[in-house]
């Protein structure tokens, strides 16, 4: 094999450059472990139908976006899905089969689609590369990713400003598992990645679409480390330009190179007319498709007719208005709340009350943002301990750990090491398995909010734009009551690196408490208020405003700061903790079956929920986000007193009170792209967990501390939900399904929004998800420009 020189590259235009930032594009980020948000993988494939979609990732990647034929088989024969519901979905979906051929398609197996092959794939085969049958051909790359991000665990760390392509090249000269040929080869390649690529695009000598769709497919086959790298640009900008997703390229187009060069003549010929003809369509995927969207009308008849009851105004004035995360898990809190008292009144709002800002805990925790993961903290807050003895305290504990780590990977370390360290640690895990909750204790002063950048208290101006962003969410003049309460949520689990997924699928993994009481800070601060008076967005002089944390795990609320709460409000807020203690052991009750938790009595039942958090062998401590299935973008008295399952994003919008329409701009501009984010990363963990699932827990290790897990003896990183977030075992907890978003809002606004807002305006139009309003008669559909009743 000769290289070409990087001068010489008469046949690589801007065009082929051009093809592999379009298939880079294809790849959705990830972030870390303790930022970790829902994300949706298919993001840079939106500007396509999602068929088309899948026709891509069945030839590139060998998957494909349904369900076996079995899952559609039993949703039949069990009644999930009716014949009203697959009509209706052949019409939608222009279809030329009728019931009876669709319901004969049943009866057939499942066809797994054919993925083309790698050159690489195709010589691991063939010769003595050391690859064992069965054995991942692109585990290598994976290892060369683990070893160079595995910063807390590599044996030997890497040089931190070294590049990834540059690392692989100096890693390859010690790789014995390649022959002396390829490292030779790979010693020609020239040190600097932006030369190795015109060098390698010029020996691949491929067409700009054939390079486009041969690169996207490279990365799908370590599509865990792609999305990494990929994530970098999003979260982490400085190391994106030693790691990024264009390093990895390199490397991966090197292995095709190396592939190549093995093959014989015909071969090669058959490698490079592969990638350049079109995905081959598949008919047999329309009728899953059909199926699939009959599953999901399915679930739309159904909301539609809980929705059809006409809204039934409150009795009686509120006097607590609670203002909760509009997470899915929040709508079962809420209905039993409102049921428990007809004082309290509930709003759904994102739930980082508008303070987009990073935290800074006491203690050596590392700052963590609080905002949704689309957005960049502009501000930052700190916890200031009371006591200097607890910072001291928790640095120590932080410091012995590490000793242990650094120890235990060390390159000298023995397995005895490892095994009596691990019995130090035995009795900490039989008493946290045993522990209860420790005492509420006062909520540490909070500091803040500063700019991010050079630590300067905000001006009054900007705390007032604050308060006033979070003002119009909850709706204009929407906020009535004496006490207002700002609700974040949070949960609580023990050795689970997926922790941050169940404390909130979109705001970095974060809790909503510390936004919740900056934000009463800034709502009860006397020239925040005279500021908003100002402007026109005045709060009534007698509310007070309050912060509280939903523990989505137990479903109890803690309230915070109520030491500064008025005297004369004492009465009330007494009434309030008893309609929240009410409304949460109602909502254990209804949780408790899905969890498997058998206690009768609310203690037992609260007493079996902690203890699921502090028990290190739980796989599922709660359900999370599971069976996700719709947003509403509407008055609460829309849905007040409604059962909605515990499967409905709650955002309060009052179309009255918005008659430009830039409220509702805003809202599906970012909740309902977060929504269908955290909708989408969970259909994907259920369709097709080979690639975007997170495998099974039981076998995962952390790598690099934060960067994510790996499954087995795989260095494969694996991305989005553990299989144990999604199914109890025995059947699916999650339904797939596309996010259902119900408008109420007139026609001619909502398709305003769509013209000016074009990744929304795909979203929609290419059936990543379904869009739908509320009218006087029910709900109907939008499809093909038209709005269809449901």
């Amino acid at each position: 094999m000769t290289a070409v020189a990087p001068a010489a590259r008469p046949n690589v235009t801007e065009a082929h450059h051009q093809a592999l930032a379009r298939a880079a594009e294809c790849i959705a980020p990830t972030w870390p472990l303790d930022r970790w948000i829902a994300v949706n993988p298919w993001w840079g494939l939106r500007d396509l139908p999602i068929e088309e979609a899948e026709e891509r990732l069945a030839g590139r990647a060998g998957v494909t976006l349904t369900m076996p034929v079995a899952f559609y088989r039993q949703a039949w024969e069990s009644g999930r899905i009716r014949p009203e519901d697959l009509r209706e979905a052949i019409a939608l979906c222009d279809s030329p089969l009728d019931e009876a051929s669709l319901t004969s398609r049943l009866e057939r197996p499942d066809t797994p689609p054919r993925q083309l092959a790698s050159a690489w794939e195709l010589a691991a085969r063939d010769d003595g590369s050391g690859q064992s049958a069965g054995r991942d051909p692109f585990e290598p790359v994976a290892e060369l990713c683990a070893g160079y991000f595995d910063h807390h665990q590599q044996r030997w760390a890497a040089e931190l400003d070294e590049t990834l392509y540059g690392w692989w090249r100096t890693q390859t000269r010690h790789d014995r598992r390649m022959t002396a040929a390829r490292r030779r080869c790979v010693e020609t390649l020239p040190p600097d990645a932006t030369d190795a690529r015109e060098v390698l695009l010029e020996a691949l000598a491929l067409s700009p679409e054939g390079l486009e769709a041969l690169a996207h497919a490279l990365l799908l086959r370590v599509n865990g480390w792609a999305s990494w790298c990929q994530g970098l640009a999003w979260h982490t900008p400085g190391a994106a330009r030693h790691a990024g997703i264009d390093e990895l390229m390199v490397v991966l187009l090197a292995w095709e190179w190396l592939g190549l060069d093995a093959l014989e003549a015909p071969e090669r010929r058959r490698w490079q007319a592969q990638w350049a003809s079109s995905p081959p369509s598949r008919a047999d995927r329309a009728d899953l498709w059909c199926w699939q969207c009959a599953f999901e009308l399915g679930y739309q008849r159904r909301l539609a007719a809980t929705l059809a009851r006409p809204p039934s105004p409150r009795q009686e004035p509120a006097r607590v208005q609670a203002a909760f995360c509009i997470d899915v898990r929040s709508e079962r809190l809420r209905r039993h709340l409102e049921g428990a008292s007809p004082e309290i009144a509930t709003l759904g709002v994102a739930g980082f009350f508008g303070m987009p800002i990073t935290h800074v805990a006491a203690g050596p925790e590392r700052a963590l943002p609080r905002v949704p993961g689309l957005l960049t903290p502009s501000y930052r807050t700190e916890e200031a301990p009371p006591l200097a003895r607890l910072h001291r305290r928790r640095y120590r504990q932080e410091a012995r750990r590490q000793s242990v780590r650094h120890a235990k990977y060390h390159a000298l370390s023995t397995f005895t090491l490892v095994e009596t360290t691990g019995l130090a640690w035995g009795w900490k895990l039989l008493k946290d398995s045993r522990r209860r909750p420790a005492p509420a204790t006062a909520t540490p002063p909070l500091e803040g909010p500063f700019h991010t950048y050079g630590g300067e208290p905000l001006a009054l101006e900007e705390r007032v734009a604050l308060a006033r962003g979070l003002l119009e969410a909850l709706g204009p003049g929407a906020v009535v009551a004496p006490l207002l309460v700002l609700v974040g949520h949070d949960s609580a689990s023990d050795n689970n690196p997926h922790h941050a997924g169940l404390t909130c699928g979109a705001c970095g993994g974060q809790g909503g408490g510390v936004n919740a009481r900056l934000a009463a800070r800034l709502l009860n601060d006397r020239e925040v208020r005279r500021g908003l008076a100002e402007r026109g967005v005045a709060l009534p002089a007698t509310t007070h405003v309050l912060a509280a944390t939903h523990c989505t795990l137990t479903d109890r609320v803690t309230l915070l700061d109520t030491d500064a709460v008025p005297e004369a409000l004492a009465p009330l807020l007494g009434r309030f903790e008893q309609a929240l203690e009410r409304a949460g052991q109602a909502t254990r009750e209804e949780r408790a079956t899905a969890l498997g938790v058998a206690a009768t009595g609310d203690e037992e039942r609260l007493e079996a929920l902690r203890q699921r958090g502090g028990d290190w062998s739980q796989p599922r401590p709660e359900w999370g986000l599971a069976n996700n299935a719709a947003l509403l973008l509407a008055p609460r008295a829309v849905s007040q007193g409604l059962d909605l399952e515990g499967r409905v994003f709650l955002h309060e919008y009052d179309p009255q009170r918005d008659p430009d329409g830039r409220m509702l701009e805003a809202l599906m501009t970012a909740p309902m792209l977060v929504a269908s984010w955290i909708n989408l990363q969970y259909f994907a963990s259920v369709v097709a967990p080979s690639l975007y699932g997170a495998g099974n827990k039981l076998l995962h290790s952390v790598v690099g501390g934060h960067v994510g897990v790996i499954e087995g003896n795989s260095p494969q990183l694996r991305i989005g939900l553990p299989l144990q977030s999604l199914h109890d075992g025995t059947a699916w907890r999650h339904e797939p399904q596309r996010l259902t978003v119900v408008v109420d809002a007139p026609r001619e606004r909502i398709k305003a929004v769509l013209a000016r807002q074009a990744a929304v305006a795909q979203l929609v139009n290419h059936g990543w998800l379904w869009l739908c309003r509320r009218n006087h008669a029910g709900l109907e559909r939008y499809r093909s420009g038209r709005w269809v009743a449901i």
